[in-house]
Parts: structure tokens; sequence; C-alpha cells
């Protein structure tokens, strides 16, 4: 969809050419999303593609994967075997129902960022207690847990300006055991509830999403316990109440979805 109201595009090689950042601008990474739906708040558009931020690096004891890295690399990436929780990023990706050509553009940054409820990726990053590094348009980072990242719909700790620039997940956790569920009213429709179970030698990470506003991490010690545990805790949830379905239905999906995971 052309944007017409669009004044500036900008396609910096460096954040820190950037002066200022003003009402109206947005950055623009694969744009999947933002030229699907008019976006008449818009006057600037900051291309994020000649940054040249690496895609997928694998440090001594982190995975780093880039902002800006589409997410047909997180399906292509000889992943090592034993890296058994990376099967939760084709769960994630196949869970968007999203076209070929949109996966070879979206980017993973653009779908945490993005914030809807029924993002795919940031369910799995909490699951994963991965961290994000955020810059400021000085090239100043500071690093945020992946579970206080999205407060709310469409809502980050994000501040004018300011911007992902990478995605870390310990190597360590990369051997964790992922268990990726999710229901849809249908195939091509987006998630209703997301369960993510991430289990490791000392507990067993749970995060819901798509049926609440933000993913919401949900932990416990025992796996003996766990589904009494985590079924009990969705009772103080607040699930989201729309045409599709009421709360008390997203809560019942969501339990079955924790059982089924368990299993």
């Amino acid at each position: 969809m052309d944007l017409p109201n669009i004044e500036t595009y900008l396609r910096p090689n460096q954040i820190q050419a950037i002066a200022n950042w003003g009402e109206g601008w947005a950055w623009l990474a694969g744009g999947t999303w933002l030229f699907s739906e008019p976006q008449p708040h818009l006057k600037v558009l900051v291309d994020m593609q000649k940054l040249g931020w690496s895609e997928i690096e694998v440090k001594a004891d982190h995975l780093i994967i880039g902002a800006t890295c589409p997410l047909i690399k997180l399906l292509e990436y000889p992943w090592l075997e034993e890296w058994t929780a990376v099967a939760g990023f084709k769960s994630a990706i196949a869970t968007l129902a999203a076209s070929f050509k949109v996966i070879n553009m979206a980017t993973v940054g653009g779908n945490i960022c993005l914030a809807l409820s029924v993002g795919t990726l940031a369910p799995l990053m909490v699951a994963l207690d991965a961290s994000y590094e955020i810059w400021n348009l000085k090239g100043e980072s500071r690093i945020v847990a992946a579970k206080d990242f999205q407060i709310g719909f469409k809502a980050t700790i994000l501040q004018p300006g300011e911007i992902l620039r990478r995605i870390l997940i310990p190597l360590s956790h990369l051997k964790w055991k992922i268990n990726y569920q999710h229901f849809s009213l249908a195939t091509t429709d987006s998630a209703l509830v997301i369960v993510v179970l991430a289990k490791n030698d000392q507990q067993v990470r749970c995060v819901i999403g798509a049926s609440v506003a933000a993913p919401r991490l949900l932990e416990c010690e025992n796996i003996e316990t766990a589904q009494r545990q985590l079924i009990t805790s969705l009772e103080n949830e607040n699930f989201i109440v729309d045409a599709k379905a009421s709360a008390d239905y997203r809560r019942e999906i969501t339990a079955l979805l924790i059982k089924r995971s368990l299993q």
C-alpha cells in the first residue's frame, strides 16, 4: 500500500546521522506491516537497511540476532542439533501463517517491536530468558530483559528515537526443551492463544501470549506440580475480551494448551 502522506525518506548508514527525532517519525525495517494499511500519522520514514547490522552471530556465550534479521534466516541457518530450543523459531514463524514473501521481508525486530498481542516471537524470547539491546540516537545502549520490554498492546518501553538493536540469548538456554502451542479459530487467522513452555534442569518457564495484551511469564520449580500451579495462576491474569472470544474462553484454551505442553 502507498503511504502518500510521507514527506521525507531517510536511509542513514549509521544511527548517529539522525540528529533528532520528531513526531510522525517511524523506523522502517522489512515494512511488511507498515505498508499493509494506511499510516496517516506518519510523515518521516527512517530506513534501517543501510545500517549494516549483522543478522545472526554465535559468540562465546550468546546467540545474537540482529533486529534487521529477516525471519527466513531463522529457518535457513544451520543450527547445531543440540540446540533443541531453536525449534521454537520455526514454530513461531509458522504460527504467523504468513506468505513466503512476508517471511522473506519481515524482520525479527519488527515482529517484536510492533508489540501486537498476537506477536509470535516475543513469547518465545521471554521463555528463553533473552535480553534486548536498545540504542538511542547517540549510539548509547542499554540492556533489558525480554520479559520487561512489551508492556501492553502495541506498547513497549522504547522511548522516542530508541531502537531495538539486537536480541541476546545465552547459548546454554538453546539446549532447553521448548514446546510451542497455539490455537486459532482458522488456519489463516492470527493466534487466539499462544503458550510457550521452556524446561531446564531447574525450572519450568511458561509464557502465555495472544490471549493477553503482552506476554506473561509464569514460573515454577517443580515439574510434578507445574500443571496445578500454572493453571491456578491463570485466575489472576487479565485475558482479552473481544468479538472473537471471551476472557473465560481464552482462559480455558490457555489451560488446555498448558496441559498439552507439559505432556
